[in-house]
């Protein structure tokens, strides 16, 4: 496996890397994997469980593969699909970040009564890995070149019937087809979360700073914002709120990986930092919440979670949201529990900068010439059916006339009146063309309050 210390930099639009960070590696047994699940304990994740596990809800994970074969995923992982070559990407070689990622989302655990290895916040979702690179692997300083753009890969998820998508990856470019394919998700109700980076700067770019992205920074075990030596969560203008991200267990594909230095470390988990792990945590939540609330938008989803975080000692509450925290950190029981009003649709964002989504869904899994020839065969169909229209239209025009002279001929033989009476030919002005459609639209709210979430949030150990 490879982590790095630090985020990479995104080389131009395409470049895109984890954005996770090595933290310290051990060949823990699987008890005491869960044992190192603080998280968990933070959460109450007993009770969380008893509210909802994510049955029935897709998370795609758009990143390296996902191993369907490790025993705390067994039976949870689609096949999805490597953008390099259109295969299956329920599998991993060289890279275990995909693994990783999805056992926070939906890791079941194994052995008798499920009660070994990692337990993730959804163990009842199912896994839809996007591998977005050419490569396998990826080394500390390397631009990881990927085979398919961000907004390719949301489409696919999309179409493929994900729920939530989880993008625990950096990129500092979001383009008109990035924009494009959010707007799409966001019409499809899919929610779209991303992780803030691990540099521990500023960033007001990129595909976290879209509207309609749930960005997510990190936390530590009091709900703090993580920032130590060893990197920290980037902030912005657009964080929505902070999820763990420090000294986080995750579970590897292989058990083999190599540190910054280039050393070679075998185990089954990786205890690690990084907001890639606070971008998981927050989609397995996003799971949770479909599940309970299957009728709300992704803006109403991140709206339940904004009004119950958790706001750590020292925090000053009333200046919230802020670039370093957002609304506060992820309190997944009160947003399950709490009695929050549904909200405005677009909840916290305004999405009138976003465009108009396009395509039907199922549309995108094709390739270019898929949508050329789906597009041409649209546009002729369509034209088929308004000359057929407009023949149709014809014919009765011309029926009505007929009728018409006819009626005129026989008053005209025989009627009372004569020529010029009552009953005499004349011009007949056209039919009144009746204006219908549909009524306008009602327009959107304003932009979403400021609103001021709670002072209590899980208790933090």
């Amino acid at each position: 496996m490879r982590f790095a210390h630090r985020t990479l930099r995104a080389i131009g639009g395409a470049a895109m890397v984890g954005a996770l960070v090595l933290g310290t590696a051990s060949a823990a047994s699987a008890d005491a994997t869960r044992d190192k699940q603080w998280q968990n304990k933070a959460f109450d994740i007993d009770a969380v469980h008893k509210v909802a596990t994510g049955k029935g809800v897709t998370v795609a994970v758009l990143d390296a593969g996902v191993d369907g074969e490790h025993p705390d995923l067994t039976g949870s992982v689609l096949a999805g699909k490597r953008c390099s070559d259109g295969q299956p990407a329920n599998r991993e070689v060289d890279d275990d970040h995909g693994t990783g990622m999805a056992s926070l989302i939906a890791g079941h655990g194994h052995g008798a009564g499920n009660s070994q290895g990692m337990l993730g916040m959804a163990p009842d979702a199912k896994i839809l890995p996007v591998d977005i690179y050419k490569t396998d692997g990826g080394t500390i300083g390397e631009a990881r070149p990927v085979a398919c753009t961000v907004g390719e890969a949301i489409r696919y998820a999309v179409d493929q019937g994900a729920d939530v998508i989880n993008m625990s990856l950096s990129n500092d470019y979001a383009g008109a087809d990035t924009k494009d394919a959010i707007a799409y998700a966001i019409a499809h109700d899919v929610v779209l979360v991303q992780a803030s980076g691990n540099d521990g700067v500023e960033n007001n770019s990129g595909i976290g700073s879209t509207p309609g992205i749930a960005q997510v920074g990190g936390s530590t075990q009091d709900g703090s914002r993580w920032d130590d030596d060893n990197g920290g969560s980037n902030y912005s203008k657009q964080l929505m709120f902070t999820a763990p991200g420090k000294d986080i267990t995750v579970a590897t594909s292989n058990g083999d990986f190599d540190d910054a230095d280039g050393n070679s470390h075998k185990g089954d988990y990786l205890t690690t930092d990084g907001t890639s792990m606070s971008s998981a945590v927050a989609s397995g939540t996003f799971a949770l919440l479909k599940q309970k609330f299957p009728d709300y938008t992704p803006g109403q989803l991140v709206n339940r979670i904004i009004k119950s975080t958790y706001i750590a000692k020292g925090v000053d509450k009333s200046k919230l949201p802020d670039a370093y925290h957002g609304y506060g950190d992820l309190s997944p029981l009160k947003a399950l529990t709490a009695n929050i009003p549904k909200g405005d649709a677009n909840g916290p964002w305004d999405l009138s900068s976003l465009p108009k989504a396009s395509g039907d869904k199922g549309k995108a899994a094709g390739n270019s010439s898929d949508a050329a020839s789906d597009s041409s065969d649209s546009d002729s169909s369509n034209m088929l059916l308004y000359v057929g229209i407009g023949l149709a239209a014809l014919v009765i025009i011309v029926v009505v006339v007929v009728v018409i002279v006819v009626s005129r001929n026989k008053n005209n033989r025989g009627g009372p009146g004569g020529p010029g009476g009552p009953g005499a030919p004349g011009t007949m002005p056209p039919p009144a063309y009746h204006q219908g459609g549909y009524p306008p639209q009602p327009q959107q709210p304003g932009p979403y309050g400021q609103q001021q979430p709670p002072q209590w949030g899980p208790p933090r150990q």
